[in-house]
């Protein structure tokens, strides 16, 4: 496991030096902690830090050659952090770095875990300390402290040590923050392990310790076995506003901000990219964030990175939605996605029923997305997630129980999950049958495209001067008149270009029905099985182009699908998987 990056920010006065130094000390002997040793353009002997020191055009140099995992410049100087500690996180060891906080974006996108230790003090102890080192006038220190420093990103996970007190306490605290000594919330981890309901106060806390890994997984195991067996629906709400916290939330200034959501496990089915062109182009706000796979072939967000640009901040969130009234991005760079990555990592071997952990991280990002009107496709089938009516009922329940609870207006449609929507399967296959629909080619999948309309129309009716039936109409025109691909090229043209080129798999191989008679059936689990054999997600040209629907006619050796790989390892793999099991069940006529 990658070990946790500490970015230690702080004050002139807030004496991150003295704690550093004394931590340092007092950690000598734990060999997976490691202090960072600056490189700055500053000559040995100027005093302060024990750093390495360099012209600036060994400095310079050195960049060019990667020697540094982050650099920057402040106060005149150059400042570096070695490459070397990014091979000591890679190990799996503890890593703390003194910084700028200009550089904390750059270093959580690149080196996560990381964990912004900031070490502060009251504005008279700053100021106090400050004039004892004799080094500025009075003037120069109220300047200095009014001085508003860059600002450390709301996405951030941050530690604050208040360093008021004495340098032992200061010291005592900042070792805490990073031997993740007991953290405050495990008490009450302890009393939801025993059954016990929480509020909303200490769910917040016990993901915050969980973000910054002061749990081990066994703890976080027993937490989430008690969730999945006890939590109720007004812990659910608790659980939701708790998560929000922990997302980037966005404030758009209106009263009627639309989304919408899939519990997936149907592959194909990328309506998402044709409903939000169509709802941007009628004028409606419409900010989705997607994921990426998890267990399928393709995520939203996968799919439409073939595209475009998925990994958007909130600031390329609001441009693009100013220009175009909607986006399509990836919701990791916005939401806290290392509380899902935990937790999916420790659900998904124990095979626990998350429903109400689910419902309440759903809610949360659309919470934190400024959402008001939300709609859930909710497929029902035989291999999908939800294959029962009574948990189709109660997952209905619990949306618009927690939405009404949240002050967000949700709507659940139950859908055919009994087989895959679209033609393709893999994020470029998707993609593809998207850009198909969109532009009203001849051969795109009906499908998706009437599956598409049915949710975008859905989603028209929230605005008040629109009719049900006018919505059905005007998601047509919309849709018909090019005004949904327009807004769609407009929407990927501001979000970026994606972050390389795709193309289909090269490699292929037909899978062929091997007698005549008619599709009963089609395995929705086993075609993504197959699929991600092939190489999807990770592959974003790999998956399968399906030639035969479920209820079709077929002959002997009529093709069924085709299996695309990027390299002929993923070939033989998808192969092999299909010829055991082709997915695809063909009754005899």
């Amino acid at each position: 496991m990658r070990g946790t990056l500490f970015l230690v920010v702080g004050p002139s006065g807030a004496g991150k030096d003295t704690l550093m130094d004394g931590a340092r000390a007092a950690l000598a002997n734990d060999a997976d902690i490691v202090f960072a040793r600056r490189v700055i353009t500053r000559s040995a002997d100027a005093g302060g830090e024990d750093h390495e020191a360099l012209t600036e055009a060994l400095f310079d140099n050195r960049h060019r050659q990667g020697a540094f995992m982050l650099d920057w410049q402040a106060h005149g100087l150059k400042y570096a952090i070695p490459a070397v500690y990014a091979d000591e996180l890679a190990a799996g060891r503890t890593v703390i770095a003194n910084v700028s906080r200009g550089i904390i974006e750059e270093a959580i996108a690149r080196y996560s875990p990381a964990i912004v230790l900031e070490v502060s003090a009251s504005p008279d102890v700053l100021a106090r300390r400050l004039a004892n080192r004799g080094r500025e006038t009075d003037t120069d220190i109220r300047t200095r402290l009014n001085r508003e420093a860059a600002r450390i990103p709301a996405e951030a996970v941050r530690v604050t040590v208040l360093n008021d007190g004495s340098p032992k306490e200061g010291i005592d605290k900042f070792i805490a923050a990073l031997t993740r000594a007991a953290p405050e919330s495990a008490m009450l981890l302890s009393r939801k392990i025993d059954g016990r309901a929480l509020d909303e106060s200490a769910y917040r806390s016990i993901i915050g310790d969980i973000v910054v890994g002061r749990f081990e997984d066994q703890q976080i195991s027993d937490f989430l076995v008690a969730v999945s067996e006890s939590l109720d629906r007004d812990e659910t709400v608790d659980l939701a506003r708790a998560r929000a916290d922990f997302s980037t939330s966005i404030e758009w200034g209106s009263d009627l901000v639309v989304d919408k959501h899939s519990m997936g496990g149907i592959p194909g089915s990328r309506i998402t990219m044709v409903v939000i062109p169509i709802v941007a182009a009628h004028g409606m706000t419409i900010p989705k964030t997607s994921s990426r796979a998890i267990t399928s072939p393709a995520g939203t967000a996968d799919a439409m990175e073939v595209l475009a640009r998925v990994d958007l901040d909130a600031d390329d969130v609001r441009r693009t939605v100013k220009e175009t009234n909607g986006c399509i991005a990836w919701n990791g760079r916005l939401n806290h996605s290392r509380v899902d990555e935990i937790m999916n990592r420790i659900t998904r071997p124990l095979k626990l029923d998350t429903l109400h952990w689910s419902v309440s991280s759903i809610l949360s990002k659309k919470l934190a997305a400024g959402a008001t009107h939300c709609i859930i496709d909710v497929p029902l089938g035989p291999s999908a997630k939800v294959r029962s009516g009574t948990d189709a009922k109660n997952l209905n329940d619990l949306f618009i129980y927690v939405g009404e609870a949240l002050g967000l207006h949700v709507e659940v449609r139950l859908t055919d999950g009994s087989a895959p929507i679209g033609n393709g399967i893999g994020p470029a296959l998707e993609a593809r049958d998207v850009v198909s629909v969109l532009q009203n080619e001849e051969g795109a999948p009906g499908d998706l495209r009437d599956k598409a309309l049915s949710f975008a129309s859905s989603i028209l009716a929230f605005d008040p001067s629109v009719s049900d039936a006018e919505a059905a109409i005007r998601a047509c025109e919309l849709l018909d008149s090019g005004a949904a691909w327009e807004t769609f090229e407009r929407m990927c043209t501001q979000q970026g270009p994606p972050p390389e080129e795709t193309e289909i798999g090269r490699h292929t191989f037909t899978i062929l029905a091997d007698t005549d008679g008619t599709v009963d059936f089609i395995d929705c689990f086993e075609l993504a099985t197959i699929a991600r054999a092939a190489g999807a997600p990770v592959d974003k040209g790999a998956g399968l182009d399906l030639f035969a629907r479920a209820g079709d006619a077929v002959q002997s050796s009529q093709p069924l699908y085709r299996i695309h790989a990027q390299t002929e390892a993923g070939l033989e793999a998808a192969r092999t998987r299909a010829t055991k099991d082709p997915a695809y069940r063909v009754s005899q006529t």
